[in-house]
């Protein structure tokens, strides 16, 4: 009937029962009756715990107790249920006994739906919000029909229990197992919950901690312990690198595998190991006090940063955050942002699980915590700001500040602003493309648990997909350098992107298909032999979110390399060649390029220049000294730039000619990784490689020229 506490065994002396006392009797003195009560009480008070509390230590021990309990309440509650109703169902209907009914189906739902989220949440990858849902209904439901039902039941023996001595003992000795049951699932989640380690997440700067010197010389500095940076966490305090770091754990939890193969090659998770950045820092820290280099630690090395470890004597293999630059806690722990750059953003640490950056057993219990009780996950790591560009533009836009270069304010690269001021963005939602849409493409064979959105526009709770996390470019070759995880695919899927072979579905009626940018050749229909000839090359940003091209324009280079071959193949002229022993770009042959050419000599180069405070250039990315920069040449969305080339038709030239043009790109200029990483390329076996991002070609027929009188050959 219900798991009400009768049953028809331990039977009073005297035979077996037959009438409602005995069987009162016989089922309240029951032991298998004392530990269903008992247990189900371990049950409602725990699950109730879970369910109204707040997420803490104790809560997830409340829920562990709960989940066991559970699972061992099983098998003695259809023992016990199946021994009741056999007793009872003969005897008349009262109001109890209907009650005893409707409880134990809403109890038996409610350990179905048990059974169903353990085996989810134990085996599975996603809780289920049907069965969520079902058994959190049901075991409140349960909780009030229990309590009800025994209410009823205990008032009608009442006057019974005064009367008969045997019948208070049984009632007075189911209480006692009760209690002793309940008091037992007590102490033992106190014990737990103290035995169990909850180090803080935050700490307090030590005493040798030092701020820049000019830090309180500056408004926007004070009062912040990571200055020169903007980026800051919600209390002000330091955080512990365990904290914030163990990427590693969201793909071994059964939960988010594809996302961590992403990631793992990807641009954020080498942006504090790569070479170039390292070696920069020890320039910089060199150059400057150590504490200054935290201006570039808020974007590429924010474990270390927010665990007071970005100085000199911190720096190398045993920095904190090396090995994983932005991690995937870094980015989801961020609650707010500022769109004036310089990693203008705050961050607030998540709640860790019990035994979340562990191994074996405890993990597999935390990864079950997690699933089962997801709530706190969803609010630390789920936040609404990472949909947004500002989220982007915090770190996608910099400037240098007079407090570094000691001159004044100088601006950087800024993606973000560039997209902003393009058509690309749109007041209507279902026009506008941010960052995410192209550089964060949707994977639609996703089998992560989070697939799905319904606060994106163009997605849908049920799109079956995630955003992919390699945040795909143009830097594919530190990957290879590095040798990460999935090197190969990052690769693949980075020169597949600068070709601009990438397709995306989901914006395909908005994002135009085919290069990235458009490449024309402009030239004569046809020329003579010793004839002065002009050639126009048009680069035309087509597909590029921003200005093209973009990032630190003191080393990224896109040019033109374009060649002028006769009918035999012999080159007549060439402009924007790689040197084969130096291997920098040239504006011919032999004659490196230098930033600042004029539109008619030499190749297009997207460039430019950074100088300090004297005008001198920096070539070694000293940032922290740019005071004002030369020869920035870069393309707006869906402007164009042009070049033009000059050469003389040689009297024995065969016709027709050719003019092939190739729109190249690489990521760093050759003498920048010769001046700071001399060896890195030798050492790695891996050259910086040149990525072809369209071509175009135009034949120009050679024809004799005319003899004085009008005659020809």
């Amino acid at each position: 009937m219900s798991n009400t506490p009768h049953s028809e065994f331990d039977s009073p002396p005297g035979g077996n029962p037959t009438g409602p006392k005995e069987l009162a009797i016989a089922g309240w003195s029951s032991k298998l009756t004392g530990w269903v009560v008992g247990l189900l009480l371990v049950e409602i008070v725990t699950g109730l715990w879970v369910l109204a509390m707040p997420f803490s230590v104790i809560a997830q021990v409340q829920l562990i107790v709960h989940t066991l309990v559970g699972v061992g309440l099983v098998v003695p509650f259809i023992v016990q249920q199946v021994q009741h109703v056999a007793a009872w169902y003969s005897q008349k209907v009262s109001v109890d006994m209907v009650l005893g009914y409707a409880s134990l189906a809403v109890t038996s739902i409610c350990l179905v739906s048990g059974i169903a989220v353990t085996a989810q949440t134990a085996l599975g990858t996603r809780l289920g919000a049907g069965w969520d849902a079902t058994h959190m209904v049901s075991g409140v439901a349960a909780t009030v029909l229990i309590s009800v039902h025994l209410g009823f039941v205990y008032v009608r023996r009442r006057e019974q229990a005064r009367k008969s001595a045997e019948l208070a003992a049984a009632i007075g000795l189911l209480a006692r197992r009760t209690a002793g049951i309940g008091a037992v699932g007590v102490v033992t989640v106190a014990l737990l919950s103290v035995l169990i380690p909850a180090p803080p997440a935050e700490f307090a700067p030590s005493e040798d901690y030092s701020l820049p010197s000019f830090a309180q010389d500056f408004e926007e500095y004070r009062g912040n312990i990571f200055a020169p940076t903007y980026a800051r966490t919600e209390s002000g305090m330091f955080v512990d690198p365990e904290v914030l770091s163990a990427s590693e754990s969201c793909g071994t939890s059964g939960c988010h595998e594809q996302i961590l193969a992403e990631w793992q090659p990807s641009a954020h998770r080498f942006s504090a190991m790569n070479p170039p950045y390292k070696q920069v820092q020890m320039d910089f820290a060199e150059d400057r006090e150590p504490a200054e280099t935290r201006y570039c630690a808020g974007c590429h090395d924010p474990i270390s940063l927010f665990a007071g470890a970005e100085n000199l004597h911190m720096m190398g293999e045993d920095a904190p955050g090396i090995d994983e630059g932005s991690s995937c806690v870094v980015c989801h722990s961020i609650s707010s942002v500022d769109s004036r750059g310089n990693a203008d953003y705050v961050l607030t640490p998540p709640t860790k699980y019990v035994w979340e950056n562990t191994t074996g057993l405890r993990k597999a219990v935390s990864d079950f915590l997690i699933r089962a009780y997801p709530h706190q996950h969803l609010v630390d790591y789920d936040r609404n700001v990472l949909r947004t560009p500002e989220f982007c533009g915090a770190c996608h836009k910099q400037f240098i500040p007079e407090a570094l270069n000691r001159f004044g304010t100088s601006p950087g690269q800024n993606q973000y602003d560039e997209w902003r001021k393009s058509h690309w963005h749109s007041d209507d939602p279902a026009q506008d493309l941010s960052c995410r849409d192209c550089h964060m493409r949707l994977v639609y064979d996703s089998e992560d648990p989070g697939r799905g959105e319904d606060a994106d526009e163009r997605r849908s709770v049920d799109d079956g997909a995630h955003r992919h996390h390699g945040t795909v470019a143009t830097n594919s070759f530190m990957s290879a350098v590095l040798k990460l995880p999935h090197w190969e695919e990052q690769v693949r899927l980075t020169e597949e992107w600068v070709a601009g072979e990438t397709v995306l579905p989901e914006i395909a009626h908005l994002w135009p298909t085919g290069p990235v940018a458009g490449l024309e050749i402009q030239a004569p229909e046809e020329v003579a032999p010793g004839a002065e000839v002009q050639l126009h090359v048009s680069v035309t940003n087509r597909k590029v979110g921003h200005n093209f091209t973009t990032g630190p324009l003191d080393f990224v280079r896109s040019w033109v390399h374009l060649t002028v071959t006769d009918a035999n193949g012999v080159v007549i002229e060439e402009w924007g060649m790689i040197d084969p022993e130096t291997r920098r770009i040239c504006d011919a042959a032999g004659v490196p390029h230098e930033v600042g050419n004029s539109r008619s000599e030499g190749t297009l180069v997207l460039e430019a220049q950074p100088l300090d405070e004297h005008g001198q250039p920096l070539l070694e990315h000293e940032l922290w000294r740019k005071a004002g920069g030369e020869g920035q040449r870069v393309i707006f969305p869906k402007y164009s730039d042009r070049q033009s080339y000059s050469f003389t038709i040689p009297a024995d030239a065969q016709g027709p000619l050719t003019v092939h043009a190739d729109l190249n790109l690489r990521r760093y200029r050759q003498d920048f990784l010769e001046r700071v990483v001399p060896d890195m390329e030798a050492d790695s076996g891996v050259f910086q490689p040149t990525l072809k991002q369209t071509e175009a070609e135009r034949q120009i027929r050679v024809v004799a020229q005319s003899s004085p009188d009008g005659g020809g050959d």
